[in-house]
């Protein structure tokens, strides 16, 4: 196998920032990646703290354009931090090394990914983190930083 293209199905969803998994980062417990990454766009701590209790799929809607009503009729609406478009790469590559630093299972799934190139191919027109298959993105080229992120994490931990 030259390369793992997809992030679901039992055997590579691990790779997803949708996994459930416990991840502590800046001193906040998340069940995922996902709403650790996600709370980082606002600076208010407070925030942070909700954005914790979240499913991923929900994290990511309060801090998207729309923001989220959650069922007991609160809103959750992030704010984007200035600064955001300079430090999500580092961000995301802090929280994926935290997880599977803090995951022993996880760390040992990705080290048995080997060397293969690690695409997160999706259909949701995400060319940023990794690299849409959908028809109308059929010509772009998706960045893949998640990908990249992956495999940088893998080669630290292969040399740790």
């Amino acid at each position: 196998m030259s390369k793992i293209d997809k992030f679901d199905g039992t055997q590579y969803r691990f790779l997803s920032n949708f996994h459930t998994c416990k991840v502590i980062y800046k001193g906040v417990e998340y069940m995922h990646t996902e709403g650790a990454f996600q709370a980082q766009k606002t600076l208010d701590e407070s925030l942070k703290l909700d954005i914790a209790k979240l499913s991923a799929s929900e994290s990511k809607k309060a801090c998207g354009r729309h923001g989220l009503k959650l069922k007991d009729g609160t809103y959750i609406k992030v704010d984007l931090r200035p600064d955001w478009e300079e430090v999500k790469d580092q961000i995301m590559y802090e929280v994926v090394k935290a997880k599977f630093e803090q995951n022993p299972d996880l760390k040992e799934r990705l080290l048995a990914t080997g060397d293969v190139e690690l695409i997160e191919g999706n259909t949701w027109h995400d060319n940023y983190w990794g690299d849409c298959t959908c028809s109308r993105c059929a010509k772009k080229v998706g960045g893949n930083h998640l990908g990249k992120i992956l495999m940088r994490v893998r080669e630290e931990l292969k040399n740790d």
